[in-house]
């Protein structure tokens, strides 16, 4: 038998042990659970999006339509923040049911709301929702899965943001068109059933953290829940600003209120992140920062790779759509091939090549925009979600199992938040620098003119690329990984 054949089956091998460890015995149901928790969330940003035009139409309210985002976010990145330190206390099952039944009661009150308002109100409802599902989605990774197959789970999720990328303008184009905006928010209605079913029949309770708390420490976690609801705010509404030095003090001020808040966590009874989470002295605190910096840098494409295809190359929105979700099929290709490695120093240097590649990705699509040229422009975007795929999940792994007991929920909770806070953050920095260029030329009526895109994309993308670089030494420094137990 050749060496060829031999790693062949070697591979398909250990694809249909991690598909037993994803779908045997009664881990089917589990694994249905995470698709749901976590699809519904990525289906949701695209369906809103498509039917906010109707909603204005029918509602008015135009000059509100940023807050149906925004919002929703805000809840999101506050309700993931609390998540890993109410399942440490009180258990996954009863929080996930809360959540569900909140996802449950925003979704009617959005899909029947009779005036702005209360289309806000069902808005904030469901990303509270939403976020503690997607946070605890993560907590409840290491119960339900072996720690060998984790790197499994996390690929298979990043499939489900693919899928989602996929089908979410086709299925956003149907039920609205097909039935009317309200459908966007009523159609969770079910979706919402069958995850309360599944939380009850699927979902453990694990309570990792007895020890009292006083009613001191519970107290004095209220503010710092207004203070990131509040930073968050203020970096989320620079989307609305088009004066520079404005943009500086806002983003500077959210940043700061971000620092402050995370000071006072790390000296409370009652945090809300890992202790060390943001410390560059282990694999927790690397990996959060990599990942954060990975999430930051790459939000210029979530902004303006759309506007861009439809202003230089010509492409119809939909079209321009898909050509956005090169970067999420990439990255499910290169998650799923890198999911059976086990070797933690395989997995090191994957995440390595993966900031390297993310990196890489952004200066080539800044080459494509000084060339006008799709194919490069296509190639950047390859690079960009590979870099992710191969180090997404590693990273994942790492900074859960990085950490012990209550310890480990915080941080299991505090992924899907990097993300939304690193999205925030980045789309903000993009902002100031798409101004700064003339990427963003506010009162032409347009998100980015084709003379924009050839002037000023090439440097706001390098820029963002040197920002994505900054993961790179950090990654070449990070400590070795644990390996699987």
């Amino acid at each position: 038998m050749s060496i060829s054949t031999t790693r062949d089956s070697t591979l398909r091998q250990r694809y249909a042990n991690i598909l037993f460890h994803l779908t045997g015995q009664a881990r089917w149901l589990a694994s249905l659970t995470l698709i749901l928790g976590v699809g519904s969330h990525a289906v949701n940003g695209f369906v809103t999006a498509a039917a906010l035009p109707d909603i204005i139409r029918e509602l008015g309210g135009q000059e509100r339509a940023f807050w149906v985002f925004t919002l929703f976010q805000v809840a999101a990145i506050v309700a993931g923040t609390m998540t890993g330190t109410l399942k440490a206390r009180l258990g996954a099952k009863p929080l996930f049911i809360f959540a569900t039944l909140l996802l449950l009661a925003g979704s009617l009150v959005a899909g029947l709301a009779h005036s702005i308002p209360g289309l806000l109100g069902g808005r904030f409802l469901q990303g509270f929702g939403e976020g503690m599902i997607m946070a605890l989605c993560y907590t409840v990774i290491p119960d339900l899965f072996e720690e060998r197959v984790v790197p499994a789970v996390y690929s298979l999720l990043s499939a489900v943001w693919a899928l989602a990328a996929g089908i979410g303008p086709l299925a956003a184009g149907v039920l609205v068109e097909t039935w009317s905006w309200r459908a966007a928010f009523l159609a969770n209605v079910p979706l919402t059933g069958l995850l309360l079913a599944l939380a009850i029949t699927v979902i453990p309770v694990t309570i990792r953290d007895e020890a009292e708390i006083s009613d001191k420490a519970k107290a004095a976690a209220i503010p710092r829940i207004l203070m990131i609801a509040i930073a968050v705010l203020l970096i989320s509404f620079i989307g609305e600003m088009s004066d520079t030095k404005a943009i500086t003090m806002v983003l500077a001020a959210g940043l700061s209120l971000i620092a402050f808040t995370l000071y006072l966590d790390r000296r409370s009874a009652l945090p809300f992140a890992p202790r060390n989470a943001f410390r560059l002295a282990g694999v927790l605190g690397f990996c959060v920062w990599i990942r954060l910096i990975m999430s930051s840098s790459n939000a210029i494409r979530g902004v303006y790779y759309t506007g861009i295809g439809q202003s230089l190359w010509g492409l119809s929105v939909t079209q321009a759509s898909y050509a956005s979700t090169l970067t999420a099929f990439s990255w499910t290709i290169a998650a799923w091939l890198v999911a059976g490695v086990s070797n933690p120093d395989t997995q090191r240097r994957l995440i390595r090549l993966g900031t390297i590649s993310s990196a890489t990705g952004l200066a080539v699509v800044a080459l494509a925009l000084s060339r006008q040229s799709f194919p490069v422009f296509t190639l950047g975007s390859i690079a960009c979600g590979a870099g992710f795929g191969m180090s997404n999940l590693f990273l994942n792994k790492s900074i859960i199992y990085a950490a012990e007991g209550a310890e480990r929920d915080r941080a299991s909770g505090i992924i899907p938040t990097l993300t939304s806070a690193g999205v925030a953050i980045g789309a903000a920095i993009t902002s100031l620098f798409a101004l700064q260029f003339g990427l963003s030329e506010p009162g032409t009526g347009e998100l980015v003119t084709r003379e924009a895109a050839m002037a000023s994309g090439p440097p706001v993308f390098l820029i963002m690329a040197g920002f994505a670089a900054l993961a790179i030494p950090l990654a070449l420094a990070l400590p070795r990984l644990r390996g699987p137990e």
